[in-house]
């Protein structure tokens, strides 16, 4: 007798007429397979949806709707299944029979046909049969379930492992952006300290030449008489080299090397001082606002170059308010915890200057500060403002920022340190000072041109001059028995700087004045020594008021 192994398999029995679904159900028993007799279509259907390997019914059990109903069934099977069917028939013969059993293939697709009368060991061998194909179908179904699972969780893990891709990514996107963002302003820096040290050498040496050109022009002028054309055409070149002196201090300024005479400052009461001024210069259209907090510290800046970077900053906003605007002048306290944007921890004041214009695009921002950039034409800016309130910003020990958006406007942040106003002892000269008789000076220089116009110039003044033109032949003058008055000594020389010069005269002479006339800010010689300045170019007026200073009995 055939006998099935595995785990007990269900067959269902449909056969309403008879004996025959009992005796079936009995062979289902000896061949190892539980049978489940059905009573109706409604319990077949039920039973089918709870799982069964193979059905067994006669041909009239599906008479009438039974065959729609389980076919059906069969259409909703899942794509896995192939439901097997084992029918039952009988020798009947004909069209109307054999079209019937053409439709149970057709409808119920796994069918197999068992003619009665039947043997035992037919129907045993054909569930049996069936029940194999059956439980091959469930492999398929396990193995199908078991790829879906695969590829489901495949897909979780190709998921997860692309949103940490995703991630990854973004990240080493933002690092590339932060890192682009650093080379750029580590690139503009170095740009703008190159053109700073080139400008910086460029305004030193037309300084010079601009010393030359001032002096011989201010001796002229005393010689020439009382003709007014000549004076006219020696006044007008004058005047035109000191154009040339204020270039150069712009020049000098965004270098960062200009001479600064920092000392405190009032801040609000400088703005306010310079208020019809700026008022003057923007004209009708544009509207002045000034707003401050109401206690602000004294600032270290020189105060002469402050007013000058606020008046660029106040001409710079007109220019961009054609048809009239508002500009606002804001003093604000700010106390920095920590070093933050270039700016030491302490305590600063921000002037900020802010327009209602056309405003900036990025790429015109990011060139604003560079020297002669411009926006305003040709002969309409030397493109200096920004860049000299940029390098005084810095040089001062602060800083400047700027802020613009295109249809918005700008906005220009000064940032200033405050000082105590006490920390700064500014020397008055408004107390007179007695005439200076005629003195012997020792001029040092290494520029025959500069050396001639101020020997001139001290020579009109009515002074003794010996000339040097190096540090060590000066040395070599005073070791002779030269014994001057004065020493008035240029700093950038080859071979002995003028605060080296100065160092060693001292050392020998202690009561020496020496007075220095550079162009620089920043000294550098072998040791640091405390030296009045005399800035390059000047005139013949500033010159005598500082031997004055350093010659008269309150020196």
């Amino acid at each position: 007798m055939p006998h099935l192994n595995d785990a007990i398999a269900s067959c269902l029995i449909m056969m309403p007429i008879g004996r025959d679904a009992p005796a079936c159900a009995q062979l289902m028993r000896q061949s190892g397979v539980a049978p489940r007799i059905c009573g109706s279509s409604v319990m077949l259907l039920n039973s089918l949806d709870a799982g069964a390997e193979v059905v067994l019914l006669t041909e009239e059990a599906l008479y009438g709707g039974t065959l729609d109903d389980v076919a059906g069934w069969v259409e909703r099977q899942p794509p896995w299944s192939d439901q097997p069917f084992i029918i039952l028939t009988n020798r009947n013969e004909g069209p109307r029979f054999a079209a019937f059993r053409a439709a149970l293939v057709d409808k119920l697709h796994n069918v197999a046909f068992l003619e009665r009368p039947l043997r035992a060991i037919s129907v045993q061998t054909a569930v049996l049969t069936a029940v194999r194909g059956r439980r091959r179908q469930y492999q398929a179904r396990a193995f199908l379930e078991a790829q879906r699972g695969a590829a489901a969780e495949l897909e979780r893990l190709v998921t997860l492992r692309t949103e940490a891709l995703e991630l990854a990514n973004a990240r080493l996107r933002d690092e590339a952006h932060q890192r682009e963002q650093a080379q750029a302003a580590l690139l503009q820096a170095q740009k703008i300290e190159t053109i700073g040290q080139l400008v910086g050498g460029v305004a030193h040496d037309f300084n010079n030449l601009l010393m030359a050109v001032l002096g011989n022009l201010d001796v002229l002028a005393r010689r020439i008489g009382d003709d007014p054309r000549q004076l006219r055409l020696v006044n007008g070149a004058i005047e035109g080299a000191r154009r040339g002196a204020a270039l150069t201090q712009r020049l000098l300024a965004f270098a960062r090397k200009q001479e600064l005479k920092a000392e405190p400052t009032d801040v609000l009461a400088l703005v306010l001082s310079m208020r019809d001024l700026v008022e003057r210069s923007v004209g009708p259209m544009v509207q002045v606002r000034v707003t401050a907090h109401a206690t602000l510290p004294a600032v270290s800046i020189d105060p002469n170059q402050l007013e000058m970077a606020l008046l660029n900053l106040a001409v710079n906003a007109r220019d961009a308010m054609a048809d009239g605007g508002t500009l606002s002048i804001e003093l604000s306290l700010h106390h920095l915890t920590q070093a933050e944007g270039g700016l030491a921890a302490g305590t600063y004041v921000c002037l900020r200057v802010s327009d209602t214009g056309h405003g900036m695009d990025e790429a015109t921002l990011a060139k604003a500060i560079e020297p002669f950039f411009s926006t305003k034409g040709v002969g309409k800016g030397t493109g200096l403002g920004l860049s000299m309130v940029h390098g005084l910003a810095n040089q001062s020990g602060g800083a400047f920022r700027l802020e613009s958006a295109v249809g918005v406007g700008t906005s220009a942040h000064l940032w200033l340190p405050a000082v105590d106003a006490g920390a700064i002892v500014v020397e008055s000269n408004s107390a007179p000072r007695a005439a200076v008789r005629s003195v012997t000076i020792l001029l040092v220089d290494d520029d025959p041109l500069i050396a001639a116009s101020t020997l001139a110039l001290l020579e009109d003044l009515g002074h003794r001059v010996v000339e040097a033109h190096s540090g060590r032949e000066a040395l070599d003058l005073v070791a002779g028995g030269l014994a001057p008055d004065l020493v008035i000594t240029d700093h950038a020389m080859p071979g002995m700087t003028g605060t080296d010069l100065a160092v060693k005269l001292r050392a020998r002479h202690p009561a020496l004045p020496i007075l220095l006339a550079t162009g620089y800010a920043e000294l550098k010689g072998s040791q640091p020594v405390d030296l009045p300045r005399l800035a390059k170019p000047y005139d013949q007026a500033r010159l005598s008021l500082e031997i004055s200073r350093l010659l008269s009995p309150q020196a």
